[in-house]
């Protein structure tokens, strides 16, 4: 049998002897050249080459990973200029705005496009739209995605209880807290008849956990009876099981439950915006639509609801996706996440990338550093960068990152030197907009890119932020929620027993929240008193 060498490429045209640089033919063949002076665009992507008048972008499905350290241009080079090119496009884009700058530079002409425009502004919270993400759950569950419904609340609680690196607090209060957390979230959801929707709300949560007791302290508190008109096997029920042992070790558990809870109770403004239900996911990916998150980047105690709000975005899109026929959205939605490695790592976001290109979505992740981006995300950062085929470097002094570029672009055969070297990658001219392209399987290229002021884009004066539509969060009250609770009980106990198992009664006995002390919660008891301190329930 004849022998066949398929990669024989000393007997081809393509000899594979070593790297070059790629010229601008070659990148421009590939990708989508616009005229920036027209009204509106064939199409919107990563700008691989432009001059101001004339871009070559990366229109098809690839996500990108842009880098450089702070006042690199990122967002003079990339990010604005991308904003503006999706709004003729005619696509969608979700977009993380840190100085809110982002929203006075382009809602203007996003207006003008007729875009849908959503605001979530975690800087000033009643000057944006109202963001519920257990309102959203609800929804869900009522829709019978009782699944997708969980799996956000479980979210939200790993975005709200986790344990710090140096923190001394055993692993045993962030489990209960989060548990404690859910129980409560699911009181609410699964109050079939018992909660408006309009009560959906952290508020409510406040005053659930308020009055949760131990049966055994001798007082039963009102969240307690409330529960007695739960399934046995309802998720309110199972994760309310915390609630045990002695006196001590429940206090010390709402101790560390009501901690974390604070960065958002003691925000009047930011309760009454998470307690408002205003944003549609679904608008991105049925018509042109954009969605700005404003945060402020001068503190992070609230970067975890970015994160938040980008997955349960995500998940929602995903969702929409799965209804069409070809399993894709009718909208492309680009997610341009800017300050991507400052944010709490996003559960699950190596799935998320991988899945997204298939459903018509793309991610643009603008990073400070890989060494941060790598810390967050761990062996998981290395699935991220993997799916961003197209990498664009402006300037860092991360020594591992510039040696990888290096050992990237590769060895010149001819001079048996590295194409481009760490002291060369560092010395990239910012005012000319000097940037390293990596663009699919191409070769290296070193780009000079307009920056956003070159551009012919006229100014359009942005519109003023919405106004968020109730300032004030309902508040519940318990009495009226348990005697409606009674009413809706007697209404079942009058159906048959067949209808009363179809609208979620059990036969099942509760497990009682009361259980015998056990030496094991006394030595917890001992061990939070050590690590935590006398910190009192606020």
């Amino acid at each position: 049998m004849t022998s066949y060498d398929a990669y024989r490429y000393d007997n081809t045209d393509r000899r594979m002897t070593g790297t070059r640089w790629a010229t601008e033919e070659e990148i421009s063949e590939g990708l989508t050249r616009i005229n920036l002076t027209a009204a509106h665009y064939p199409a919107c992507g990563l700008p691989v080459l432009s001059n101001g008048r004339t871009a070559f972008v990366n229109n098809g499905d690839s996500h990108a990973l842009i880098m450089g350290s702070t006042g690199s241009k990122k967002s003079r080079l990339f990010v604005m200029p991308m904003m503006e090119m999706i709004a003729k496009a005619g696509e969608s884009v979700v977009v993380n705005d840190p100085k809110g700058e982002l929203y006075e530079r382009t809602s203007g002409l996003f207006a003008r496009e007729g875009y849908d425009i959503q605001v979530i502004n975690l800087r000033e919270p009643l000057r944006g739209h109202g963001w519920n993400p257990i309102r959203h759950a609800y929804e869900m569950y009522k829709a019978g995605r009782t699944e997708e419904a969980t799996a956000l609340i479980n979210d939200l609680a790993a975005s709200l209880f986790f344990t710090k690196k140096d923190s001394k607090l055993d692993l045993f209060w962030e489990q209960t807290s989060k548990a404690l957390f859910q129980g409560l979230c699911h009181m609410l959801i699964e109050g079939d008849g018992i909660f408006t929707p309009e009560q959906m709300a952290f508020q409510s949560l406040t005053v659930l956990a308020d009055n949760l007791t131990l049966p055994e302290s001798g007082e039963t508190g009102m969240t307690n009876m409330l529960l007695e008109h739960y399934p046995a096997n309802s998720l309110a029920w199972m994760n309310l099981r915390v609630a045990r042992g002695s006196d001590k070790t429940f206090d010390n558990i709402k101790v560390s439950y009501n901690a974390p809870m604070q960065a958002l109770y003691s925000q009047k403004a930011l309760m009454a915006m998470l307690s408002c239900h205003e944003v549609s996911f679904d608008r991105l990916g049925e018509k042109k639509s954009v969605l700005y998150i404003i945060m402020p980047d001068e503190k992070t105690t609230l970067h975890f609801l970015v994160s938040l709000i980008v997955k349960q975005c995500y998940e929602s899109l995903i969702s929409l996706a799965q209804k069409q026929k070809g399993l894709a959205l009718p909208v492309r939605v680009n997610f341009l996440l800017d300050e991507f490695s400052n944010l709490p790592a996003i559960p699950d976001m190596s799935a998320m990338i991988s899945a997204a290109r298939s459903r018509n979505i793309r991610f643009y992740l603008v990073v400070q550093s890989m060494h941060q981006l790598m810390s967050k995300y761990g062996e998981d950062a290395q699935t991220i960068r993997g799916n961003c085929n197209d990498w664009v470097f402006l300037t860092s002094r991360e020594l591992e990152l510039l040696q990888e570029l290096e050992a990237l672009c590769g060895v010149n055969a001819r001079t048996g030197e590295a194409l481009i070297s760490v002291s060369q990658l560092q010395r990239l001219n910012k005012e000319t907009g000097e940037a390293l392209v990596l663009c699919e399987r191409n070769y290296p290229y070193i780009a000079h890119l307009a920056d956003i002021d070159d551009y012919p884009f006229a100014h359009v004066p942005s519109v003023p932020l919405p106004v968020l539509a109730k300032e004030e969060p309902e508040s519940i009250c318990l009495e009226v929620i348990i005697n409606r609770a009674n009413r809706a009980a007697a209404m079942r106990e009058s159906e048959p027993l067949d209808v009363r198992k179809a609208h979620g009664a059990s036969d099942c006995l509760r497990p009682s929240l009361e259980t015998d002390e056990y030496d094991l919660y006394a030595e917890l008891d001992e061990d939070f008193m050590e690590k935590y301190g006398n910190r009192k329930k606020k």
